[in-house]
């Protein structure tokens, strides 16, 4: 039986976690990237797909054409979610203009779902959590990008529901896949985090932990999610 995940690694060395059993449930590919092999300067040698300050734009290309081709894809299919720490989900059914870089985002949304084949979905994410959403029966697939603030919008549900509404999913259908995060051991959430995921209607207990210190609480992200 093949596992649940495992490691790939492509020509360039860039290794990424993927999901066999994904594949074999209706050949959708989904990997979350590591932080290594890659040709940034900020960091250097590492895999940075975004284009922060001082970070060469040719570098952040380079990463994110060698981070695509682990599963067969290139820029000019790939659509980037522009993350505003919402629970804004777009629905994509091809790729957008690209930007004077080269980028095709949909900027305003944490989210992104699609039914089309062959096009990837992508969401940059260092300490939130990524999530993607599978339903093979349709077949359709989502991905979003989770930090606290999206976590307490219910940005994981509006996702599902947008697969729901705009696909005719049905929410037993579908598979999540919840990728690495900042664990609660060192995610400390301040009291306006705390209040906000406390408040937040529908989310799992245990997304709370007691902190270290007295007016804090340790935020298990992945709990608040499920």
């Amino acid at each position: 039986m093949d596992p649940l995940w495992q490691w790939i690694t492509g020509e360039d060395g860039v290794r990424a976690l993927s999901f066999p059993f994904l594949e074999r449930l209706g050949g959708v590919r989904a990997l979350f990237t590591s932080r290594h092999r890659g040709v940034s300067r900020v960091v250097p040698g590492g895999l940075n797909l975004v284009a922060v300050a001082g970070e060469d734009p040719g570098a952040v290309a380079e990463n994110r054409r060698r981070a695509l081709a682990l599963i067969g894809s290139t820029p000019d299919r790939a659509v980037i979610a522009g993350l505003v720490h919402g629970r804004e989900v777009a629905r994509v059914d091809g790729p957008p203009p690209p930007d004077s870089q080269g980028v095709r985002a949909v900027p305003g949304v944490d989210g992104l779902v699609t039914a089309t084949p062959d096009l990837t979905l992508v969401v940059t994410a260092a300490d939130c959590v990524p999530i993607y959403l599978y339903d093979p029966h349709v077949p359709a697939v989502g991905l979003l990008h989770a930090g606290w603030r999206g976590t307490a919008a219910g940005i994981a549900r509006a996702e599902a529901e947008r697969l729901v509404a705009g696909y005719g999913s049905r929410p037993e259908r579908i598979w999540a896949v919840i990728g690495p995060a900042i664990g609660p051991c060192c995610y400390e959430a301040d009291e306006p985090g705390r209040a906000a995921i406390a408040a937040a209607p529908g989310l799992r207990p245990g997304g709370l932990r007691p902190g270290r210190r007295p007016d804090r609480r340790q935020l298990d992200l992945w709990q608040a999610c499920l």
